[in-house]
């Protein structure tokens, strides 16, 4: 290499590296508080209302519902863990706040039921494609033999 081009590159990468340091630098460090907003919203996300049924804390527009949101973000800016505060509201509430299920056989129930359906299902269809199937009555000597007679006077087109 040229001398003037090695210059040329490592005056390129000092400028990079002076820009990366400049955007990590300027990009400010997240504030306690928007931090506990978000994790008061996430948990409001995930509890399900006991007050509004098939909603979430967060989508309930129900007074007590505020409360509870009022309560969860109280105890954030006390200090307590997330995970404390979800035990406190399923404690009092029980497992009709449980957005998402916490045992693995909560999550396999409802694939077991399914599988069982579709097994059940499968099985049927089986059992009705091979059953018999209904042929026609035999016919009596006499009818066939008058049957082929009325085919052979017939003149053909």
């Amino acid at each position: 290499m040229r001398p003037q081009r090695s210059k040329s590159l490592a005056f390129a990468v000092s400028f990079a590296l002076v820009l990366a340091a400049g955007a990590l630098a300027c990009h400010p460090a997240e504030d306690p508080e928007s931090v506990r907003a978000r994790q008061a919203h996430e948990l409001a996300r995930e509890l399900m209302s006991p007050f509004c049924p098939g909603r979430t804390l967060a989508e309930c527009s129900s007074p007590d519902a505020g409360a509870v949101r009022e309560e969860i973000r109280d105890e954030l800016r006390a200090g307590e863990p997330p995970a404390e505060i979800r035990k406190k509201i399923e404690a009092r509430f029980g497992d009709r706040v449980v957005g998402m299920p916490h045992r693995a056989l909560d999550w396999a129930l409802p694939i077991l039921v399914i599988a069982a359906g579709a097994v059940a299902l499968a099985f049927a269809l089986l059992r009705l494609l091979q059953q018999p199937r209904a042929t026609a009555a035999p016919i009596s000597p006499e009818l066939e033999q008058q049957l082929a007679r009325e085919l052979d006077d017939v003149e053909p087109d």
